[in-house]
């Protein structure tokens, strides 16, 4: 006979039936008892004595079996059988012993209960029994009282119960663990990604604060080993190198300790009503001077409808950042046009300029930290690949959405978008 086995405990398959009924219909889930006897009367009074036997609001379901064959083949078939009562002498003189080893062994049923009933102590010595094949009772049949029967089949069953509730707990548990061990793998790998941004930032910040404090130390040295030499239109000019080369290394910084508060789910949000026409108005004035060095004229188109509740330090971080980029790429001679429009509840803010264009590849990578895009500064302007990283993670913590609309040789237009309640 070919017996597949599932690999599902088998001790699933005694409550299978419950889950699939309500409680109201608990009572109509039987246990089964499997009785393996060549006597027609054994059967008859193990009924008989059974009948209105009860545990745990259940009724019993016998199933007979004349042989240890047949019993093989209705223990493959019935799976959630609770408990067996089995004789030894039929076939064979061991046949019952034989099918209580094709049940443990075969069936891999460790878990339904084995009462051993023998008329012949003699042929299956208890003492034998016990030891050498897995039971869990010895009855004579002689000795074997209805009240004895009684006992049997109620702690026989209250047995099978605790397996049962003793099983649903490990599961339980160890679901639990599983689910604890996933959180703690998710854990980990979000560690491993911190602590690879950590040593890129740390590589980033060595590399690019290398070359401002390198001026910023030359021309310090210098000035000091022969500043009665310098005229003051060269000290002004040194001291406007060295202030530059700290504004540079003041806005990387800044920029690693927003991307670290960002990356660490440690970004604060200072909500305050606010007018965004006004914001862009005052952050434009960083950039006169910029512009006019590359004759670059700034168009605006701004609603005033549009006061709302933001973070004005973070939104002007993603306005200057937006503006920086657009002039940063942009030939002389160009235009920016930025515009300030209401879109149902939304305030949309739109930086166009007209230059080189984003290919689509490049937009793939727009938002990675320390991405460098094949588009390069049109006037030596410097970046650091984080401004986008951090612009799209403020808007998005402003519940807003940050988009991008470039063609190579077609300019790009950045736009965002902030909801203007507090809801």
């Amino acid at each position: 006979m070919n017996i597949q086995n599932t690999g599902k405990p088998e001790y699933e398959d005694f409550f299978a039936a419950e889950d699939a009924v309500s409680d109201d219909e608990q009572s109509k889930v039987k246990w089964k008892v499997l009785i393996v006897d060549d006597e027609e009367d054994v059967h008859e009074v193990t009924r008989m004595a059974l009948a209105d036997f009860s545990f745990d609001g259940r009724n019993l379901e016998f199933i007979s079996a004349f042989t240890g064959k047949e019993a093989e083949t209705l223990a493959s078939k019935n799976r959630d059988i609770a408990l067996m009562f089995v004789d030894v002498v039929m076939e064979a003189e061991d046949a019952g012993l034989q099918f209580i080893k094709y049940a443990r062994d075969t069936l891999k049923n460790s878990s339904v209960r084995i009462i051993l009933r023998t008329g012949q102590p003699g042929s299956a010595p208890e003492k034998d029994v016990i030891k050498n094949y897995d039971i869990n009772d010895y009855k004579v049949k002689e000795e074997l009282t209805a009240q004895k029967l009684y006992t049997s089949v109620f702690s026989s069953l209250r047995a099978l119960k605790n397996i049962i509730n003793l099983n649903a707990i490990l599961n339980n548990l160890e679901k639990l663990v599983e689910q604890r061990t996933s959180e703690l793998n998710e854990q980990n790998k979000e560690l491993v990604k911190l602590n690879a941004l950590k040593n890129s930032f740390v590589g980033m910040a060595a590399h690019d604060l290398r070359n401002p404090l390198t001026v910023i130390c030359s021309l310090t040295q210098l000035m000091m080993m022969d500043m009665a030499a310098l005229s003051p239109d060269k000290i002004e000019k040194n001291l406007g190198m060295i202030r530059v080369s700290g504004q540079r290394m003041l806005a990387l910084i800044n920029n690693l300790l927003d991307v670290t508060a960002i990356e660490s789910g440690n970004l604060k949000l200072n909500i305050q009503s606010g007018s965004l026409k006004k914001l862009i108005e005052e952050r434009l004035q960083l950039f006169e001077f910029n512009a006019k060095k590359k004759d670059i004229e700034i168009q605006l188109t701004l609603n005033n409808a549009c006061d709302g509740f933001f973070d004005q330090n973070h939104i002007a971080q993603v306005i200057d950042n937006l503006v920086s980029n657009a002039l940063k790429f942009s030939e002389p001679n160009k235009n920016i046009y930025i515009t300030l429009e209401l879109e149902n509840t939304k305030a949309k803010v739109s930086v166009r300029d007209e230059g080189p264009g984003i290919s689509k590849e490049d937009q793939v990578k727009l938002y990675g930290t320390f991405q460098k895009l094949s588009a390069q500064p049109t006037a030596g302007e410097k970046s650091t690949g984080l401004g986008l990283a951090i612009v799209k993670k403020v808007i998005e913590a402003h519940k807003g959405e940050l988009k991008v609309d470039s063609q190579l040789g077609a300019g790009t237009t950045f736009s965002f978008t902030l909801p203007l309640n507090l809801d």
